[in-house]
């Protein structure tokens, strides 16, 4: 049996960032979404949905694009990812968004790792593309 030491095990973890983008409604047809954007969502939940093991339903639809973790001190690596994907479809998310009186929300989940907090910023094309979709931010930290 392997055994690890409590620094060797600190020493394994890193700093991770994920970037979020979550479409969120009363309720609209998912199917159009993901069509209408061309890409599929990582997640997708209906309002009613239980919410596992919790025994609360969703109180709203919601169609999801996680980039998954990124090891890194900088959050333009999650930001670069989001771009790369996101800001060709803009027409469309500004589309779905008032068809259906959807909103948007730009979420930033970051994990820190033996305190080494990362370099945390939105430069100004991303703060352009997020004011064109209509987009709130939303960051979420957390110690390990």
């Amino acid at each position: 049996m392997l055994e690890f030491s409590q620094e060797e095990v600190s020493n394994q973890m890193h700093t991770q960032i994920r970037a979020i983008l979550r479409i969120m409604g009363e309720a609209f047809d998912i199917q159009k979404a993901t069509e209408q954007l061309g890409i599929a969502p990582t997640e997708t939940w209906c309002k009613g949905d239980w919410i596992r093991k919790t025994g609360k339903r969703r109180t709203y639809t919601a169609w999801i694009y996680d980039t998954g973790p990124f090891e890194s001190l900088d959050m333009g690596e999650a930001i670069h990812s989001i771009r790369e994907i996101f800001f060709p479809k803009t027409d469309e998310l500004v589309s779905l968004k008032e068809e259906d009186s959807l909103e948007i929300s730009l979420d930033f989940v970051i994990e820190i790792a033996q305190e080494q907090p990362p370099a945390i910023y939105f430069d100004s094309d991303f703060i352009q593309f997020a004011a064109k979709i209509g987009a709130r931010f939303d960051v979420d930290t957390y110690l390990y």
